[in-house]
């Protein structure tokens, strides 16, 4: 039998605040940083623009409730998080596979689009479909969103898991298995996805040593997943 103090025996102060900011940047995913909580707190008079500007709120929290962790750890040298641009030597191969995997998910991308739960569920708000402007104003905040997707997931914890000295498969099956969670409650097939998806982005970004490869292929499928829903 394990004793309490064996639990936590040569956890250091670093371990301790990163896996503290990881619990607290998720709580904030799933609470203050929902499109519910605008439409609840601060949609009146919005009219029929609400949705939108729900998740106009909703993707920018989202990319401040992700960051913070990472910006708070990052004096502590603990790892890069992968905020290199073009990792010396790895972005030809970050570039190569990142367009391969966009060819290849354009066809299960068009299937699944065809799902009723995925027509039930995207475009997450129409009215963005409706103008260039206002859909050209949803892709940009659904940019800011994939930006603190990324360097959360992929960066704070893949990334940092490595730099505090836990094994690279870990590192990816932590951060897999966290995202995995982040979609329950989405369509089935998307939660499925969720698992090959995040072990895809975490191999772009180990390798190359770059975010900036699952960001490309993620912002990617998500406007291809929502363009495709809206034209079935």
């Amino acid at each position: 039998m394990i004793a309490v103090r064996e639990v936590f025996a040569g956890t250091s102060r670093q371990e301790w605040l990163f896996w503290g900011l990881s619990l607290a940047a998720m709580v904030a995913f799933v609470y203050p940083a929902d499109e519910r909580i605008y439409l609840q707190w601060f949609a009146a008079g919005d009219g029929h623009r609400a949705q939108l500007n729900g998740y106009l709120y909703h993707h920018a929290a989202v990319m401040v409730c992700f960051l913070l962790p990472l910006l708070l750890l990052k004096p502590l040298g603990i790892a890069d998080y992968g905020l290199k641009l073009f990792a010396p030597g790895d972005w030809r191969w970050g570039l190569k596979w990142t367009l391969i995997a966009c060819a290849l998910l354009v066809l299960p991308t068009w299937v699944s689009s065809h799902d009723p739960q995925f027509q039930a569920e995207y475009p997450l708000a129409p009215l963005a479909m409706e103008s260039p402007s206002l859909f050209l104003l949803f892709a940009g905040s659904y940019l800011l969103y994939y930006i603190g997707w990324e360097a959360f997931f992929r960066g704070f914890i893949g990334f940092g898991m490595l730099g505090l000295g836990y094994r690279p498969f870990l590192a990816m099956m932590v951060q897999v298995s966290l995202s995995c969670i982040i979609h329950i409650g989405k369509p089935q097939m998307e939660l499925i996805g969720a698992i090959p998806g995040g072990i895809l982005m975490g191999l772009l970004a180990y390798r190359s040593g770059s975010l900036l490869w699952p960001l490309l292929f993620h912002f990617y499928l998500g406007l291809l997943n929502t363009w495709f829903c809206w034209i079935n």
